[in-house]
């Protein structure tokens, strides 16, 4: 396991004594007084050895611009892996320290700003999917983490929890911000318990499970609040601390879950790779619900029409409506596998692929069905994705420059959902501002007001 301060660092093409020169320096300007500028010593914190003083950790957090307050919260060498940022995702190896460090840098995600794109694509994404499945085929054995193998009570207390909010991915009364934190909650605990000691390889892999699956948990959530990016990253972790548990099964789920964020932030040809991987990885799960299929299908069939590949797009299309025939009530599972694609997101991925191959008459048809089915309140809930499933109406009234129906999507949303998190927020509010030369409108007008009062800037 490469720790954290060996990649800031590096990061920062700076040697042992170079960086403890730049350490003594900082230290002095911070008025904590002098302290030995020894390579020795930054050699024995990044070999574990030694904890640097509490003044020299104030140096560092400094250095890399972490907030004071964050390492006493954290401790050493926790607070590091909120300026470490994507580091790990690239360069930790596929073993369970590996996996380990990779989910401690995700259960920090929620406490940084955040990320200003996709961290993998393209021959970087394709290189990470390989790496995932050879090693969830020859999962490794031992212990996980350092020090003395200790047992850890409460396991299925935490398990029991997270298929709890597992379900919730079907239909919710809460909203998705509360989902949230609960996620990063229940994973930061299973990072803690990973991380704090040695396990045997039973208790090892139990952790890398849960780790894995509140992983996925944090990454569905995150793309229902509109943070691809944030999610990407979840969702990477996610699949590295499944593939060295060897669950090919949950490998396949976040495979999946990665063409999703990536169709709504990335490349087309990337959406493809990772449907295609999703769908090679779960091919040996003998128990693999329609409903995987059909969200796979579904996934392909955008990328396609993205692509203006209307013959692929269609059959692709053909495929996922025969998966969602064949669903049944399907819900989502503990392997991080999509919920419910009934006829709601069946119309979504309709309406999406006909608003990219041109068929303005089809794509009205598919989001009337999907506007209607929201606008029925129901004592179970509704999907987290609500405001998500809207932000795809508004796209396409914009694109048919209905101005009508995108007032329309603003005020249901807000009634819907009862207010939008900030990201989605500025969203809808930058598809609205695409109205300006209607702005007197009245209704275009309202809708602008009614984002205001629900804090989107």
């Amino acid at each position: 396991m490469v720790h954290p301060l060996t990649l800031l660092r590096t990061g920062m093409g700076l040697s042992h004594p170079e960086y403890a020169r730049l350490v003594a320096e900082r230290h002095a300007g911070l008025g904590h007084g002098r302290t030995a500028a020894r390579r020795e010593k930054v050699s024995r914190w990044e070999s574990g050895r030694i904890v640097p003083e509490y003044t020299a950790q104030l140096a560092m957090a400094d250095i890399h611009g972490v907030p004071a307050g964050q390492v006493g919260r954290l401790g050493w060498p926790h607070w590091l892996y909120l300026a470490v940022g994507d580091a790990p995702l690239r360069d930790e190896h596929w073993n369970g320290g590996g996996a380990a460090a990779v989910l401690r840098s995700s259960a920090h995600l929620a406490e940084v700003a955040a990320p200003p794109g996709l961290v993998l694509r393209g021959p970087a994404l394709a290189g990470h999917l390989r790496a995932a499945v050879a090693r969830a085929s020859a999962p490794g054995r031992g212990r996980v983490g350092g020090g003395v193998p200790a047992a850890v009570d409460g396991l299925e207390w935490i398990s029991a929890r997270v298929a709890g909010l597992e379900q919730q991915f079907h239909r919710t009364r809460l909203p998705p911000t509360a989902l949230y934190v609960a996620a990063v909650a229940e994973h930061r605990l299973v990072v803690r318990l990973l991380t704090a000691a040695g396990h045997d390889r039973a208790t090892g892999r139990h952790l890398l499970l849960l780790g894995a699956r509140t992983a996925l948990l944090c990454a569905w959530i995150s793309g229902a609040l509109g943070e691809q990016a944030r999610a990407e990253r979840q969702a990477l972790a996610a699949t590295r601390a499944a593939a060295v548990a060897g669950d090919r099964v949950r490998v396949s789920g976040a495979m999946l879950l990665l063409g999703l964020r990536h169709l709504e932030a990335g490349d087309p040809a990337d959406v493809r790779m990772l449907v295609r991987a999703a769908g090679a990885a779960g091919a040996a799960d003998p128990d693999r619900p329609a409903a995987f299929a059909a969200v796979l299908h579904g996934a392909r069939a955008v990328a396609r029409a993205r692509e203006g590949e209307a013959g692929r797009a269609d059959r692709s299309l053909a495929r996922a409506e025969e998966a969602v025939a064949g669903c049944g009530d399907a819900s989502v599972s503990d392997t991080g596998r999509e919920a419910e694609p009934d006829h709601l997101t069946l119309n979504l991925v309709r309406a999406r692929v006909a608003v990219h191959l041109g068929r303005c008459e089809r794509a009205e048809r598919h989001v009337d069905a999907v506007t209607r089915a929201l606008a029925v309140p129901r004592s179970d809930g509704t999907p987290p994705f609500t405001a998500l499933y809207l932000l795809t109406v508004l796209d396409v009234a914009l694109a048919l420059g209905d101005v009508d129906r995108a007032a329309d999507v603003v005020e249901q949303v807000v009634v819907v959902t009862g207010g939008l998190p900030p990201v989605l927020g500025r969203q809808f509010r930058e598809r609205l501002d695409r109205l300006d030369p209607l702005r007197r409108e009245p209704r275009v007008r309202r809708a602008a007001e009614r984002l205001a009062e629900y804090g989107a800037p």
